[in-house]
């Protein structure tokens, strides 16, 4: 168990800044966050109150391999938010595992944007064409 990577984990549920910021939402001293890194554990009643006031679960939680997906409440953008997160403001996000279907999602929006290039691109050649075609007639 990395409990330094599960705390970050926990700020992001909780939306947090700091440790002091986990300990006032978790309702524990900030010397008690301390111990918790010092003794490279941290006890499973603040783990699963993190999971049932957050939504966020317990697998994302504890697993260091997991990334992590926000889905804004209204838009649906998707955002990793392993060095940051995503706030629409609105409304809490969910927190949605899907690694692999995102991936998918971001090629074929990366491919959208290359085909709107390329069409571009060719319309701007055809106009040309078009235009030197009729000069030479």
């Amino acid at each position: 168990m990395n409990v330094k990577n599960i705390l970050d984990k926990i700020k992001i549920a909780l939306e947090c800044d700091t440790y002091i910021d986990i300990s006032n939402k978790l309702e524990v001293t900030p010397g008690a966050v301390d111990n918790w890194k010092k003794r490279n554990t941290i006890p499973n009643k603040y783990l699963l109150k993190v999971v049932e006031d957050t939504g966020v679960s317990l697998d994302w939680l504890i697993d260091e391999e997991k990334p992590t997906f926000h889905i804004s409440g209204g838009t649906k953008n998707i955002g990793q938010v392993n060095n940051s997160t995503i706030h629409q403001d609105s409304k809490k996000e969910d927190t949605v595992d899907f690694y692999e279907e995102f991936k998918i999602i971001e090629g074929l929006a990366n491919l959208s944007k290359n085909m709107d290039y390329l069409k571009k691109e060719m319309d701007k050649i055809k106009s040309k064409f078009l235009d030197d075609l009729s000069k030479k007639q």
